[in-house]
């Protein structure tokens, strides 16, 4: 589960996430099934510049992005994010699932692509597999 893979990266406290999406509804939802995880805190932003500044302020442990987002898009939000933070793990969570930009994502440093609508349990299989160091080079969620 979550919280016994967060106590293998470090016993810091809470599992601290960044969702970003330009839609409010589905913050909300992605809010909701992090709430339903354990010890889970969630931070929330509405486009690609509020992503970058918000993760240079926080530092999450791990953020989950949308593609298709006006202004910065996902792609260009991960690439900046994970050139500024290599370690950086984001996982895109995108309704977009076309071959292309799924690759394009994850050249840019995303470690992981769910489709959405996304369920708990892969929402949970993802964060597991990427916060889990030895499964880092499996990036197919």
């Amino acid at each position: 589960m979550v919280n016994e893979k967060r106590a293998s990266v470090g016993a810091k406290g809470p599992l601290n996430c960044l969702i970003v999406d330009d839609s409010a509804f589905a913050r909300f939802r992605l809010r909701r099934l992090m709430d339903s995880l354990d010890h889970c805190v969630a931070s929330e932003a509405a486009n690609g510049n509020e992503a970058i500044s918000a993760y240079n302020r926080l530092k999450p442990d791990i953020v989950l992005m949308d593609i298709v987002m006006p202004g910065l898009e996902g792609v260009e939000t991960v690439r900046r994010i994970c050139e500024a933070d290599p370690q950086a793990r984001v996982i895109m969570i995108s309704s977009v699932s076309y071959r292309d930009k799924i690759e394009e994502a994850l050249a840019a440093g995303a470690k992981c692509f769910i489709p959405k609508p996304v369920t708990t349990e892969e929402l949970k299989r993802a964060i597991d597999k990427v916060m889990d160091k030895d499964e880092m080079l499996d990036v197919r969620c």
